[in-house]
């Protein structure tokens, strides 16, 4: 089993870090970090015949991602200039909504939108009625308190850190009836994880990577199986719940994690096989539990390996943050209004399974 240590310096050692939010067809970069390689994040789909088209939701009330929403955040910059770049997003209430804490992070160090000053404020589109969408202003936007910036670790900690990257959004008024709201599963998930991912963010395919810009209005899916974590930044990674999980977008004969840390979960089949990209953070990933999705994490991160991969293609990675973790900032920030299964307390009937595999440290994408 490879360390935290050695897992740290494979992939921290070989690639950089590029935090970026990405509106359709542009592209914001709020933080670099590093000096080689890169990160972002998307829902990729695998090589020919397969293709981005074939992974677009339908966005109908009857999908079951008819809960997955869009997310535009716009604020005047320190220079007074307009930014205006989207998220993704997951309803867990009738007004609230789980998405990553770098989107409504104005600065890259933890600095919460104020929606109260002229000029900002943040959005929520629902696609769940064919063509038509309904757009939803929200009324107060919520930063995980651990949060302090993408890559920004607790004092005393020495490294890079993408835990603690949540938000809840809370709407001026209730979501569409026609939108699902999901339940979320607050049990350990373990190695070998199937998870399936949605979002609006950058796409592309296996072989050639992003080339398909975000889109309010497009929400695409994919699987994968979820191969390591990362533990608790405030105790060094040593000790506490799994908080970042990590998988590899296998195919074309590769599979990242079993080459480089003899980490061997399952592929999917080309036309399941996903990566996440810019716009899809803060989208969900889901388990399937009695014939519902769950939700289970939200997506925030993606990086490559080598420099010279292709970004987003084969041989890539992404993670995000297990949301079981948090269920004490999650219910304070919605108000007591989502739903945990199993109920915290009580025992843990659909815990996931599997051990640990320690810390690791990570690339991200957006």
């Amino acid at each position: 089993m490879p360390t935290r240590k050695t897992i740290y310096q494979k992939l921290f050692g070989a690639a950089a870090f590029i935090l970026t939010a990405m509106a359709a067809g542009t592209q914001a970069q709020a933080a670099v970090i590093g000096t080689t390689g890169s990160v972002k994040p998307l829902i990729v789909s695998g090589a020919l015949p397969d293709t981005p088209d074939n992974r677009i939701d339908p966005n109908v009330a009857s999908s079951p991602f008819s809960g997955v929403v869009s997310i535009n955040i716009r604020y005047n910059n320190a220079a007074g200039e307009p930014e205006s770049y989207i998220c993704s997003g997951a309803l867990v209430g009738k007004r609230q909504v789980i998405s990553a804490g770098h989107c409504v992070d104005t600065n890259g160090n933890g600095a919460l939108i104020d929606i109260n000053r002229p000029g900002n404020d943040v959005r929520v589109i629902f696609n769940n009625n064919g063509s038509k969408y309904e757009l939803i202003t929200a009324t107060k936007v919520s930063m995980n308190p651990d949060y302090q910036g993408f890559g920004v670790c607790p004092a005393g900690v020495t490294s890079f850190c993408v835990n603690d990257d949540i938000s809840v959004i809370t709407l001026g008024r209730d979501a569409p009836a026609s939108a699902k709201i999901y339940k979320v599963s607050n049990s350990p998930i373990g190695e070998g994880t199937h998870i399936i991912m949605a979002g609006y963010g950058t796409s592309g395919d296996g072989t050639r990577g992003y080339y398909i810009d975000p889109n309010f209005f497009i929400k695409r899916t994919g699987e994968n199986y979820v191969d390591l974590f990362d533990l608790d930044d405030e105790h060094g990674f040593a000790a506490g719940n799994q908080e970042v999980y990590y998988a590899d977008f296998d195919g074309a004969g590769k599979d990242l994690f079993c080459e480089q840390f003899g980490i061997c979960t399952p592929q999917l089949a080309n036309d399941k096989e996903g990566n996440i990209g810019g716009g899809d953070s803060g989208g969900p990933s889901f388990i399937m539990r009695n014939g519902e999705l769950m939700l289970v994490a939200n997506n925030t991160f993606g990086g490559i390996w080598n420099d010279g991969d292709v970004d987003g293609a084969f041989g890539t990675y992404f993670g995000g943050i297990v949301l079981g973790s948090y269920t004490d900032y999650l219910r304070e920030a919605t108000g007591g209004n989502i739903t945990f299964v199993p109920e915290p307390g009580s025992l843990a009937l659909l815990a996931l399974g599997g051990g640990l595999l320690g810390g690791l440290r990570r690339r991200r994408k957006q």
